[in-house]
């Protein structure tokens, strides 16, 4: 066999992570009538473990990593004065596929960078972690009509490769997934395109030309992908006809007139720490949350520099439920970027090189990951399902309770309450861009 490092190409893996946060203007497609992905399905013959037996400090401690990991890439990311959103959740899931195949110092970096804890563990506190996530979707604990949670892994494998059965049987297990086989070497653009397709289905139209051109090519071995779908109505609404111009305070002191939410006039969970406010949105239903960072003006930097699972925990031992009549801005955000250059600087290296030991996948050839893209869409406004804004009108007394405006540049993550799975992260310094 020709030696790893002599060759002058090398089979390729692309990691795809996608997601999609959505206001509730539109009625989900049934889950039976969105297209199979492409090519012939391999699959291991073992079932996913509907209730994987995992200690709870497991699963605390994946929720931990998730998060800590958000953080870092979250500083790894932003941009002075730009807006920023995704999901650290969706990313996890698609590495962690990768991450069933990955050995020695490649195992090790994957773990450092994304803080996954060791794979015995890892893979069925995510599935633990996962199950539990729609479980709550699908059974909330409150009124109203409960948020659509769809997460959706797939993977396209080359025709005529052998994968290795435990590497298949763990993503069977822990992930309900398995292998989709195609022919790259003859098919690598129509195998894009019709991959491309597949998840604008799979994401309401909102996630459009994931890989890009070039992206897979004849030595394309493997594409995995997750998708992470999300569609939530506000517990308490906001009002349409509340909808005003209002200023908005920028970090460099200027203002800009931003379409500013009124009239979500209910409880909330909210407190004040060391230079920051807190209020947590409920969604109907109550199991998932938006939770605001609010820093004091001109503390944004020193507050943003805390992010952590830790300081998310100080954050929620504040909140106390009160009444409030809150203002918040609209906004829409759309992120696109490589996974590899932040990756790279979080210490993961070796996977993108022919350093790369992915052995646990096949040992018929080696293989390196040569891409990794990342797509996300968020947008909220005052919009909620008709059961849901029908349900959250609030009674009250007369007389207008404390108000909370949401004019500075601020923190929001989507998370589980229960859990505190932290789903979706971002920040919002320019509404208006």
């Amino acid at each position: 066999m020709t030696a790893r490092h002599s060759w002058n190409w090398s089979p390729r893996i692309l990691t795809a992570a996608l997601l999609l946060l959505a206001g509730c203007a539109s009625e989900d497609k049934d889950e039976q009538s969105l297209p199979e992905p492409p090519g012939e399905l391999v699959a291991s013959d073992k079932q996913r473990a509907p209730s994987p037996n995992v200690p709870a400090e497991d699963v605390a401690a994946v929720v931990a990593g998730n998060t800590d990991f958000g953080a870092a890439l979250y500083r790894q990311s932003t941009r002075p004065g730009e807006n920023f959103f995704f999901s650290p959740y969706s990313i996890t899931q698609a590495f962690a596929m990768t991450y069933a195949g990955a050995r020695g110092n490649t195992e090790a970096q994957m773990a450092q960078a994304l803080r996954f804890v060791s794979q015995d563990r890892f893979h069925p506190a995510l599935n633990a972690l996962d199950l539990a996530l729609q479980d709550r979707a699908e059974h909330p604990k409150g009124k109203g009509a409960p948020p659509t949670l769809r997460v959706v892994n797939a993977l396209w494998g080359q025709k005529g490769r052998t994968f290795e059965p435990a590497f298949l049987d763990t993503l069977a297990v822990n992930y309900g997934a398995g292998m989709r086989v195609v022919d790259f070497s003859t098919e690598s653009e129509s195998i894009r395109s019709r991959i491309n397709d597949w998840v604008k289905e799979r994401t309401e139209g909102r996630i459009q030309g994931l890989l890009p051109e070039g992206s897979v090519r004849p030595d394309t071995r493997l594409v995995m992908a997750n998708a992470l779908y999300f569609k939530g109505a506000w517990a308490v609404p906001f009002n349409d006809s509340g909808t005003h111009g209002a200023p908005f305070r920028r970090l460099d002191g200027s203002e800009q007139q931003v379409q500013m939410m009124a009239g979500a006039d209910g409880f909330f969970p909210y407190g004040k720490g060391d230079g920051y406010e807190a209020v947590a949105l409920p969604y109907a239903g109550q199991s998932f949350r938006m939770l605001l960072v609010i820093p004091d003006s001109g503390r944004f930097t020193e507050v943003e520099s805390r992010l952590s699972a830790s300081f998310l925990s100080e954050v929620r031992s504040k909140l106390e439920t009160d009444r409030l009549f809150l203002q918040m801005p609209k906004f829409r955000v759309e992120t696109e970027f490589s996974l590899v250059e932040r990756l790279n600087a979080l210490g993961l290296v070796d996977a993108f090189t022919d350093a790369a030991d992915l052995s646990g996948m096949t040992k018929e050839e080696a293989l390196l990951i040569t891409a990794a893209q990342h797509k996300a869409f968020v947008a909220v406004d005052e919009k909620g399902t008709e059961a849901a804004a029908a349900t959250a009108v609030v009674s009250g007394p007369a007389s207008m309770p404390p108000e909370l405006v949401v004019d500075r540049p601020f923190l929001f993550l989507i998370e589980d309450v229960d859990t505190q799975a932290v789903l979706f992260l971002g920040r919002i310094v320019n509404p208006g861009s």
